[in-house]
This record gives C-alpha cells, structure tokens and sequence, in this order.
C-alpha cells in the first residue's frame, strides 16, 4: 500500500499521521514545527510520537533536521534514550529543530501507521 500524509489542525494542536509507512519509504515527507524563529526564542517543541501496525522486525524513529536534508535521530522527552520504537507504542519527545519526520528502518513485512501531535 502506498504512503498517505494528512494533516489535522485544531487551534495550536497538530495531528500528522502517516499511514503505511514502511521501510521503502526512504524520505516521508517532512513537518515544520519551528520556523527560523525558534532559534531566538530558544523553545523546544513538546509532543507525542505514536506508531502502531505489523513491524515485521522493523523500528519507528523519529528524527530532527534544521535544513530538512542532515537528519538526527531525537530522543525520548527529558532523557537520552532514543526515540525508536520496535512495537507499538508511544512516548513524548522534544524537539528544538526546524523539521521532524518519522523513519521506519530494519525490517521486513512492516506496515506501519505513525502519528505525531505537537502544539505549534
């Protein structure tokens, strides 16, 4: 099945979901969450990163870019553990970056959905 990205807004709150991501994709499309801005204000963007689906052995990431082409992976919030999860759930991250986006790596057969809500 192929990718879809759809986007939900409700006031200051963001809900993006990906559905069906999966390894083959190499470069999901990218969120701004901060524009050139966030580098004044010094404001980390607080979230929640939720995948679920058949993982197939396969990890969700999400990483952090400042010029949407160099990309990170970023941590769970408030620790230095990597964000990557190998089955389904969640956990809140923070991000003091330009662009998030999920990646899926490792694996065969995954078929993953991944949400991601920030308040912008």
């Amino acid at each position: 099945m192929a990718l879809t990205v759809t986007t939900e807004k409700s006031g200051s709150l963001t809900i993006v979901t990906y559905d069906n991501i999966d390894t083959a994709d190499t470069d999901p499309s990218s969120i701004e969450i901060n524009g050139t801005s966030y580098q004044v204000q010094g404001k980390p963007t607080q979230g929640f990163f939720q995948a679920y689906g058949t993982f197939g052995g396969g990890t969700a990431k999400l990483q952090g870019s400042n010029d949407d082409t160099n990309w990170a992976d970023l941590d769970i919030a408030h620790s230095s553990t990597a964000l990557a999860l190998t089955a389904a759930g969640g956990a809140e991250f923070s991000a003091s970056c330009r662009y998030i986006r999920p990646l899926i790596t490792g694996g065969t057969g995954d078929d993953i959905d991944v949400s991601i809500s920030y308040f912008a």
